[in-house]
């Protein structure tokens, strides 16, 4: 199992077919990373979906429990969108 990620945004555990595909997509310049909403100690999160530097803010606002786990739904749709080549199962 991937590592624990925890942090003022709560915590999630990545399974390593999630994590496989972070790795992949940064390899291949996608990156997202969380935005807080607010200064200070915020409570809600935007992420930032960056390909090929052309940056975009995910339309939904986040709590924070919530931003690891929809973060790696990202990674999981860009990885099975742009790489045919193989699929990552949930073995």
């Amino acid at each position: 199992m991937a590592k624990r990620k925890t942090s003022m945004m709560g915590m999630y555990n990545a399974e390593d077919y999630e994590e496989a595909a972070r790795i992949w997509c940064n390899k291949n310049d996608i990156l997202i990373y969380p935005k807080p909403c607010t200064r200070g100690s915020p409570s809600n999160w935007f992420l930032i979906i960056s390909i090929k530097n052309k940056i975009a803010q995910a339309p939904d606002e986040l709590p924070r429990n919530k931003v690891w786990e929809k973060m790696y739904e990202y990674y999981m749709y860009y990885y099975k969108k742009y790489n045919d080549e193989r699929k990552i199962s949930k073995v």
